[in-house]
């Protein structure tokens, strides 16, 4: 694993605290369906007391793709940026907080840091992102994907999936992982979630 990005982003680990606190604030009395709604409406009203909007419009970015939560920018140099509309957090925005620091724990050569919010193009609330922009040899292969995930002492459940006593990793398939000329297998995005028995 390359530690030469700090896997700690300021701006990330408030915003994690803010959407547990409001979590903890419903305590039982709000279905978990309600959470993602209060937490997101906490945020908003976070970006806006602190000036973390970021409009996207000005700056010189090339748009690259979607899918099903994440608009993908290029800015022309060594950074991509994300809009993460926490489709993927199910009803409970710790989900995004706890994969991203994940993410950022195993696969810290291509790092994460939110750096703000804005809506994406269907005018949805999103975290934006930055990661470092990979040029790449190819794909991973299946079998690579496996042999790095077993070095960070993973097991194999499937294919794509792979647990340790903390965190499941799933959706690790060749279009989310690269072997790169620096890095030899390079993870651009993969759910995380902890491990059910690792919580109690």
């Amino acid at each position: 694993m390359d530690r030469a990005y700090p896997p700690i982003n300021n701006l990330l680990e408030q915003t994690a605290c803010i959407t547990g606190r409001s979590k903890e604030a419903t305590g039982e009395v709000e279905p978990t369906e309600g959470y993602k709604g209060r937490q997101i409406k906490k945020l908003i009203e976070f970006a806006n007391a602190n000036n973390l909007w970021i409009d996207l419009s000005p700056l010189n970015i090339t748009y690259m793709d979607k899918g099903g939560e994440n608009e993908v920018f290029h800015d022309g140099k060594s950074s991509v940026i994300k809009l993460n509309n926490f489709e993927y957090a199910g009803d409970d925005l710790e989900n995004f907080f706890i994969r991203i620091n994940a993410h950022n724990k195993f696969f810290s050569n291509v790092p994460y840091q939110m750096i703000g919010f804005s809506y994406n193009s269907r005018q949805e609330f999103s975290a934006v992102l930055t990661q470092p922009y990979i040029l790449a040899e190819r794909e991973a292969t299946e079998d690579e994907i496996v042999e790095y995930m077993e070095a960070l002492g993973f097991e194999t459940d499937y294919i794509d999936e792979f647990h340790n006593d903390q965190y499941e990793v799933f959706d690790a398939v060749p279009n989310n992982v690269l072997y790169g000329f620096h890095y030899k297998v390079i993870f651009l995005l993969s759910a995380i979630s902890v491990t059910i028995n690792s919580t109690s």
